[in-house]
């Protein structure tokens, strides 16, 4: 701030006001209000769905050793089927789930 401008005491708010005053801020903030509620929608839907979150580090099995060959756990798939695979389920027979 220069010498010759002087401080009117009057700071920019942002609410109601300032949205009459200046009504292009209207889709900017209805923009950003939509990023921000999809953003924790889709952190409150990964945190109860997916196996990959673990929340509780005191239980005895990771999610991820929880999921059965067979279920589907994409969120989008189109004309998929899930078979267990032979080999693997002989792995797991053999070596069986890792714990620590």
């Amino acid at each position: 701030m220069s010498t010759n401008q002087k401080f009117t005491g009057k700071t920019f708010g942002f609410g109601m006001v300032a949205m009459k005053k200046f009504p292009e801020l209207i889709p900017l903030v209805g923009f950003i209000s939509a990023a921000v509620i999809g953003c924790g929608a889709y952190m409150a839907y990964a945190l109860i769905t997916k196996p990959d979150v673990r929340i509780n580090k005191s239980s005895e099995l990771p999610p991820w050793e929880r999921v059965a060959p067979t279920e589907r756990r994409k969120f989008f798939v189109i004309n998929e089927k899930y078979q267990e695979n032979e080999e693997l389920s002989k792995l797991r027979k053999e070596i069986g789930s890792f714990k620590c």
